[in-house]
Protein backbone atom coordinates (compact mmCIF):
# COMPACT_ATOMS: atom_id res chain seq x y z
CA UNK A 1 0.00 0.00 0.00
CA UNK A 2 1.52 3.50 -0.73
CA UNK A 3 0.13 6.54 -0.09
CA UNK A 4 0.56 9.50 -2.60
CA UNK A 5 1.82 7.29 -4.99
CA UNK A 6 2.47 10.16 -7.46
CA UNK A 7 4.19 12.71 -4.80
CA UNK A 8 1.49 15.15 -5.63
CA UNK A 9 1.44 16.79 -1.66
CA UNK A 10 -0.80 18.89 -0.76
CA UNK A 11 -4.70 17.30 -0.25
CA UNK A 12 -4.22 14.64 -2.63
CA UNK A 13 -5.67 11.55 -1.13
CA UNK A 14 -4.46 8.87 -3.16
CA UNK A 15 -3.72 5.40 -2.45
CA UNK A 16 -2.18 2.50 -4.38
CA UNK A 17 -2.94 -0.80 -3.85
CA UNK A 18 -0.79 -3.73 -4.85
CA UNK A 19 -1.41 -7.24 -3.41
CA UNK A 20 -2.44 -10.67 -4.41
CA UNK A 21 -5.76 -11.52 -4.79
CA UNK A 22 -7.86 -15.11 -5.10
CA UNK A 23 -5.53 -17.44 -7.11
CA UNK A 24 -2.42 -15.44 -6.48
CA UNK A 25 -3.88 -13.08 -8.89
CA UNK A 26 -2.03 -9.50 -8.81
CA UNK A 27 -4.50 -6.50 -7.83
CA UNK A 28 -2.52 -3.06 -8.56
CA UNK A 29 -4.63 -0.27 -8.79
CA UNK A 30 -4.53 3.61 -7.40
CA UNK A 31 -7.81 5.19 -5.79
CA UNK A 32 -8.71 8.70 -5.53
CA UNK A 33 -10.33 8.89 -2.44
CA UNK A 34 -10.88 12.60 -2.78
CA UNK A 35 -12.21 12.20 -6.01
CA UNK A 36 -16.47 13.23 -6.58
CA UNK A 37 -17.44 9.67 -6.54
CA UNK A 38 -16.32 9.08 -2.97
CA UNK A 39 -16.85 12.33 -1.82
CA UNK A 40 -20.45 13.38 -3.14
CA UNK A 41 -23.41 12.76 -1.29
CA UNK A 42 -22.09 12.32 2.19
CA UNK A 43 -19.18 9.97 0.92
CA UNK A 44 -17.01 9.36 3.21
CA UNK A 45 -13.75 9.05 0.95
CA UNK A 46 -11.58 11.45 2.59
CA UNK A 47 -12.22 9.43 6.01
CA UNK A 48 -11.56 5.90 4.39
CA UNK A 49 -8.19 7.69 3.07
CA UNK A 50 -7.35 8.79 6.54
CA UNK A 51 -8.19 5.94 8.61
CA UNK A 52 -5.89 4.22 5.82
CA UNK A 53 -3.17 6.49 6.85
CA UNK A 54 -4.30 5.97 10.85
CA UNK A 55 -4.28 1.97 10.23
CA UNK A 56 -0.74 1.98 8.58
CA UNK A 57 0.78 4.83 10.90
CA UNK A 58 4.06 3.28 12.86
CA UNK A 59 3.55 -0.30 11.03
CA UNK A 60 6.30 -2.22 9.25
CA UNK A 61 5.71 -3.09 5.80
CA UNK A 62 5.68 -6.54 6.33
CA UNK A 63 2.83 -6.16 8.88
CA UNK A 64 -1.27 -6.37 7.67
CA UNK A 65 -3.42 -3.42 7.44
CA UNK A 66 -6.28 -4.92 9.35
CA UNK A 67 -4.71 -7.08 11.17
CA UNK A 68 -7.18 -8.33 13.71
CA UNK A 69 -9.82 -8.24 10.89
CA UNK A 70 -11.19 -11.73 9.99
CA UNK A 71 -13.33 -13.06 7.10
CA UNK A 72 -16.10 -14.52 9.98
CA UNK A 73 -16.12 -10.68 11.78
CA UNK A 74 -15.96 -9.46 8.26
CA UNK A 75 -19.08 -11.60 7.53
CA UNK A 76 -21.00 -10.76 10.91
CA UNK A 77 -20.46 -7.33 10.14
CA UNK A 78 -21.85 -7.32 6.84
CA UNK A 79 -24.76 -9.38 8.07
CA UNK A 80 -25.86 -6.43 10.39
CA UNK A 81 -26.09 -3.96 7.45
CA UNK A 82 -28.43 -6.64 5.66
CA UNK A 83 -29.43 -10.44 6.19
CA UNK A 84 -27.72 -13.01 4.45
CA UNK A 85 -25.17 -10.55 3.19
CA UNK A 86 -21.49 -11.79 2.73
CA UNK A 87 -18.63 -11.03 0.99
CA UNK A 88 -19.31 -13.70 -1.38
CA UNK A 89 -22.84 -12.29 -1.85
CA UNK A 90 -21.52 -8.72 -1.94
CA UNK A 91 -19.44 -9.59 -4.94
CA UNK A 92 -21.76 -11.34 -6.80
CA UNK A 93 -23.99 -8.72 -5.96
CA UNK A 94 -21.42 -5.44 -7.05
CA UNK A 95 -20.59 -8.02 -10.19
CA UNK A 96 -24.11 -8.36 -11.20
CA UNK A 97 -25.74 -4.14 -10.35
CA UNK A 98 -22.37 -3.26 -12.53
CA UNK A 99 -23.42 -5.53 -15.62
CA UNK A 100 -27.23 -4.47 -15.50
CA UNK A 101 -25.50 -0.36 -14.86
CA UNK A 102 -23.19 -0.86 -18.01
CA UNK A 103 -25.68 -2.28 -20.61
CA UNK A 104 -28.45 0.46 -19.54
CA UNK A 105 -25.76 3.01 -19.92
CA UNK A 106 -25.44 1.13 -23.99
CA UNK A 107 -28.46 1.14 -24.33
CA UNK A 108 -29.67 4.78 -23.34
CA UNK A 109 -27.76 5.88 -26.14
CA UNK A 110 -29.10 7.52 -28.88
CA UNK A 111 -27.77 5.01 -31.59
CA UNK A 112 -28.13 1.80 -29.87
CA UNK A 113 -30.94 0.68 -31.88
CA UNK A 114 -29.01 1.34 -35.22
CA UNK A 115 -26.37 -1.65 -33.84
CA UNK A 116 -26.24 -4.83 -35.93
CA UNK A 117 -26.84 -7.57 -33.34
CA UNK A 118 -22.82 -8.29 -33.90
CA UNK A 119 -22.14 -4.68 -32.70
CA UNK A 120 -24.26 -4.89 -29.12
CA UNK A 121 -22.72 -8.39 -28.66
CA UNK A 122 -19.30 -6.34 -28.52
CA UNK A 123 -20.85 -3.88 -26.16
CA UNK A 124 -22.14 -7.07 -24.11
CA UNK A 125 -18.80 -7.60 -24.07
CA UNK A 126 -17.55 -4.80 -23.02
CA UNK A 127 -19.80 -4.45 -20.10
CA UNK A 128 -18.63 -7.70 -19.03
CA UNK A 129 -15.24 -6.70 -19.14
CA UNK A 130 -15.96 -4.18 -16.64
CA UNK A 131 -17.07 -6.89 -14.21
CA UNK A 132 -13.78 -8.91 -14.82
CA UNK A 133 -11.90 -5.99 -14.36
CA UNK A 134 -13.58 -4.70 -10.85
CA UNK A 135 -14.01 -8.70 -9.56
CA UNK A 136 -9.92 -8.69 -10.97
CA UNK A 137 -10.68 -11.45 -13.66
CA UNK A 138 -7.17 -11.89 -15.06
CA UNK A 139 -4.79 -14.00 -17.08
CA UNK A 140 -1.68 -14.15 -18.86
CA UNK A 141 -1.50 -13.20 -22.58
CA UNK A 142 0.10 -16.63 -24.20
CA UNK A 143 2.05 -16.96 -27.42
CA UNK A 144 -0.72 -18.60 -29.21
CA UNK A 145 -2.93 -15.20 -28.56
CA UNK A 146 -0.47 -12.91 -29.69
CA UNK A 147 0.45 -15.01 -32.55
CA UNK A 148 -3.56 -14.80 -33.25
CA UNK A 149 -3.76 -11.32 -32.82
CA UNK A 150 -1.08 -10.27 -35.49
CA UNK A 151 -2.57 -12.52 -38.05
CA UNK A 152 -5.64 -10.52 -37.67
CA UNK A 153 -3.88 -7.66 -38.34
CA UNK A 154 -2.22 -8.69 -41.61
CA UNK A 155 -5.29 -10.00 -42.51
CA UNK A 156 -6.95 -6.59 -41.73
CA UNK A 157 -3.74 -5.01 -43.75
CA UNK A 158 -4.60 -7.15 -46.93
CA UNK A 159 -8.08 -6.77 -46.99
CA UNK A 160 -7.31 -2.95 -47.18
CA UNK A 161 -4.76 -3.18 -49.89
CA UNK A 162 -6.84 -5.35 -51.74
CA UNK A 163 -10.25 -3.12 -51.82
CA UNK A 164 -8.08 -0.31 -52.76
CA UNK A 165 -6.77 -2.29 -55.50
CA UNK A 166 -10.55 -3.22 -56.48
CA UNK A 167 -12.09 0.83 -56.27
CA UNK A 168 -8.96 0.98 -58.70
CA UNK A 169 -10.19 -1.85 -61.05
CA UNK A 170 -13.93 0.12 -60.52
CA UNK A 171 -12.34 3.45 -61.73
CA UNK A 172 -10.76 2.06 -64.50
CA UNK A 173 -14.18 0.67 -66.01
CA UNK A 174 -15.67 3.65 -65.24
CA UNK A 175 -13.46 5.54 -67.51
CA UNK A 176 -13.80 3.07 -70.29
CA UNK A 177 -10.36 1.82 -70.60
CA UNK A 178 -8.58 -1.00 -71.80
CA UNK A 179 -9.80 -4.36 -69.83
CA UNK A 180 -7.00 -6.15 -70.63
CA UNK A 181 -4.99 -4.36 -68.01
CA UNK A 182 -7.44 -5.20 -65.48
CA UNK A 183 -5.75 -8.07 -63.04
CA UNK A 184 -7.69 -11.30 -62.90
CA UNK A 185 -7.19 -14.48 -60.96
CA UNK A 186 -4.49 -16.63 -61.13
CA UNK A 187 -4.90 -20.42 -62.11
CA UNK A 188 -4.90 -22.33 -58.85
CA UNK A 189 -5.95 -25.72 -59.98
CA UNK A 190 -2.06 -26.62 -60.62
CA UNK A 191 -1.14 -25.47 -56.76
CA UNK A 192 -4.31 -27.33 -55.44
CA UNK A 193 -3.39 -30.31 -57.48
CA UNK A 194 0.32 -30.39 -56.55
CA UNK A 195 -0.80 -30.15 -52.87
CA UNK A 196 -3.37 -32.79 -52.86
CA UNK A 197 -1.07 -35.31 -54.67
CA UNK A 198 1.57 -34.24 -52.11
CA UNK A 199 -0.69 -34.95 -49.31
CA UNK A 200 -1.85 -37.98 -51.08
CA UNK A 201 1.62 -39.27 -51.02
CA UNK A 202 3.03 -38.25 -47.42
CA UNK A 203 -0.12 -40.53 -46.09
CA UNK A 204 0.83 -43.85 -48.54
CA UNK A 205 4.40 -43.00 -46.83
CA UNK A 206 2.88 -42.98 -43.23
CA UNK A 207 1.03 -46.14 -43.74
CA UNK A 208 3.73 -48.29 -44.94
CA UNK A 209 6.52 -46.39 -42.75
CA UNK A 210 8.59 -49.26 -40.69
CA UNK A 211 11.79 -48.04 -39.77
CA UNK A 212 13.10 -45.22 -38.55
CA UNK A 213 14.11 -43.54 -41.27
CA UNK A 214 10.87 -44.47 -43.37
CA UNK A 215 8.98 -42.63 -40.58
CA UNK A 216 11.44 -39.64 -40.43
CA UNK A 217 11.58 -39.00 -44.30
CA UNK A 218 7.05 -40.15 -43.89
CA UNK A 219 6.84 -36.98 -41.54
CA UNK A 220 8.87 -34.86 -43.71
CA UNK A 221 7.19 -35.23 -46.40
CA UNK A 222 3.81 -34.86 -44.42
CA UNK A 223 5.21 -31.30 -43.06
CA UNK A 224 6.11 -30.50 -46.59
CA UNK A 225 2.77 -31.58 -48.05
CA UNK A 226 1.07 -29.34 -45.42
CA UNK A 227 3.00 -25.90 -46.02
CA UNK A 228 1.95 -26.67 -49.81
CA UNK A 229 -1.52 -26.22 -49.00
CA UNK A 230 -0.67 -23.23 -46.40
CA UNK A 231 0.66 -21.51 -49.08
CA UNK A 232 -2.03 -22.15 -51.42
CA UNK A 233 -4.30 -21.09 -48.72
CA UNK A 234 -2.43 -18.03 -48.97
CA UNK A 235 -2.52 -17.59 -53.13
CA UNK A 236 -6.52 -18.08 -52.81
CA UNK A 237 -6.74 -15.17 -49.76
CA UNK A 238 -4.60 -12.89 -51.36
CA UNK A 239 -6.67 -12.81 -54.82
CA UNK A 240 -10.00 -13.18 -53.62
CA UNK A 241 -11.10 -10.24 -54.40
CA UNK A 242 -10.43 -10.59 -58.07
CA UNK A 243 -12.22 -12.59 -60.47
CA UNK A 244 -11.69 -15.72 -63.43
CA UNK A 245 -12.30 -12.91 -66.34
CA UNK A 246 -13.14 -9.37 -66.45
CA UNK A 247 -16.10 -8.48 -64.16
CA UNK A 248 -18.88 -6.16 -64.55
CA UNK A 249 -19.18 -2.56 -62.65
CA UNK A 250 -22.21 -4.23 -60.54
CA UNK A 251 -19.84 -7.22 -59.28
CA UNK A 252 -17.05 -4.89 -58.58
CA UNK A 253 -19.27 -2.04 -56.61
CA UNK A 254 -21.19 -5.15 -54.96
CA UNK A 255 -17.31 -6.75 -54.00
CA UNK A 256 -16.38 -2.87 -52.85
CA UNK A 257 -19.26 -3.59 -50.25
CA UNK A 258 -18.86 -6.85 -49.25
CA UNK A 259 -15.03 -5.99 -48.43
CA UNK A 260 -15.94 -2.74 -46.38
CA UNK A 261 -17.87 -4.96 -44.58
CA UNK A 262 -15.02 -7.81 -43.56
CA UNK A 263 -12.44 -5.06 -42.70
CA UNK A 264 -15.21 -3.46 -40.31
CA UNK A 265 -16.74 -6.78 -38.85
CA UNK A 266 -12.39 -8.00 -38.04
CA UNK A 267 -11.13 -5.37 -37.40
CA UNK A 268 -14.38 -5.29 -34.57
CA UNK A 269 -13.24 -8.55 -33.82
CA UNK A 270 -9.50 -7.61 -33.02
CA UNK A 271 -10.47 -5.18 -30.99
CA UNK A 272 -12.61 -7.05 -29.06
CA UNK A 273 -9.59 -9.72 -28.87
CA UNK A 274 -7.30 -6.99 -27.76
CA UNK A 275 -9.47 -5.74 -25.15
CA UNK A 276 -9.79 -8.70 -23.92
CA UNK A 277 -6.60 -10.53 -23.87
CA UNK A 278 -5.58 -9.73 -20.37
CA UNK A 279 -8.85 -10.05 -18.89
CA UNK A 280 -10.97 -13.22 -18.34
CA UNK A 281 -14.69 -12.49 -19.33
CA UNK A 282 -15.86 -16.51 -18.63
CA UNK A 283 -15.43 -16.51 -14.76
CA UNK A 284 -17.45 -13.51 -14.29
CA UNK A 285 -20.31 -15.00 -16.43
CA UNK A 286 -20.23 -18.23 -15.05
CA UNK A 287 -19.74 -17.50 -11.13
CA UNK A 288 -20.50 -13.82 -10.20
CA UNK A 289 -23.32 -12.03 -12.57
CA UNK A 290 -26.67 -12.85 -12.19
CA UNK A 291 -27.26 -14.87 -15.74
CA UNK A 292 -31.00 -13.46 -15.99
CA UNK A 293 -29.67 -10.39 -16.81
CA UNK A 294 -27.86 -11.60 -19.67
CA UNK A 295 -31.34 -13.18 -21.30
CA UNK A 296 -33.40 -10.32 -20.43
CA UNK A 297 -30.78 -7.87 -22.49
CA UNK A 298 -30.92 -10.81 -25.36
CA UNK A 299 -34.79 -11.15 -25.02
CA UNK A 300 -34.98 -6.89 -25.30
CA UNK A 301 -32.57 -6.28 -28.43
CA UNK A 302 -32.88 -9.49 -29.87
CA UNK A 303 -30.07 -11.08 -29.78
CA UNK A 304 -29.59 -14.84 -29.85
CA UNK A 305 -28.68 -16.17 -26.61
CA UNK A 306 -26.30 -18.52 -28.19
CA UNK A 307 -24.25 -15.49 -28.92
CA UNK A 308 -24.02 -14.44 -24.95
CA UNK A 309 -23.91 -18.49 -23.67
CA UNK A 310 -22.29 -21.47 -24.79
CA UNK A 311 -24.21 -24.43 -25.04
CA UNK A 312 -23.14 -25.61 -21.26
CA UNK A 313 -23.81 -22.35 -19.87
CA UNK A 314 -27.41 -22.27 -21.47
CA UNK A 315 -27.71 -25.67 -19.76
CA UNK A 316 -26.04 -24.80 -16.27
CA UNK A 317 -28.20 -21.40 -16.61
CA UNK A 318 -31.95 -22.96 -18.12
CA UNK A 319 -33.56 -21.97 -14.73
CA UNK A 320 -32.57 -18.33 -16.12
CA UNK A 321 -34.22 -18.69 -19.58
CA UNK A 322 -38.16 -17.75 -19.20
CA UNK A 323 -37.41 -14.15 -17.39
CA UNK A 324 -39.31 -11.11 -19.45
CA UNK A 325 -37.35 -9.00 -21.22
CA UNK A 326 -38.18 -5.95 -18.76
CA UNK A 327 -36.43 -8.14 -15.74
CA UNK A 328 -34.15 -6.05 -13.42
CA UNK A 329 -31.55 -7.49 -10.61
CA UNK A 330 -32.22 -5.31 -7.68
CA UNK A 331 -30.94 -5.51 -3.67
CA UNK A 332 -33.74 -8.11 -2.26
CA UNK A 333 -32.57 -10.20 -5.93
CA UNK A 334 -28.89 -10.39 -4.44
CA UNK A 335 -29.71 -11.09 -1.25
CA UNK A 336 -31.67 -14.47 -2.48
CA UNK A 337 -28.17 -15.32 -4.50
Amino acid sequence: LHFDPNNEGGDNCEIELEFLGKDSMLFKQTIDFGAPIYTENNGMGEQVYQNFKRFCSKKKKSEDVFESLTPQILNSHLKQIMDGLTAKVFRTYNASKTLQDELHKQEKLSGWKKLTPAEMVTEYNNANRQVAILCNHQRSVSKAQETQLGNIEEKISTLKKQKSQLKKILKHLNAGKDERKIPCKKDEKKLKEKAEAALTKAKKMKESAKTNEEKIAATEADEKAKEMKRDLAKVKFEQAHLWDKVPSKDQVSKKIKSWTDKIAKMEMDLKHKDDNKEVSLGTSKINYMDPRISVAWCKRNEVPIEKIFSKTLRDKFNWAMAVPPDWEFNASIGKER
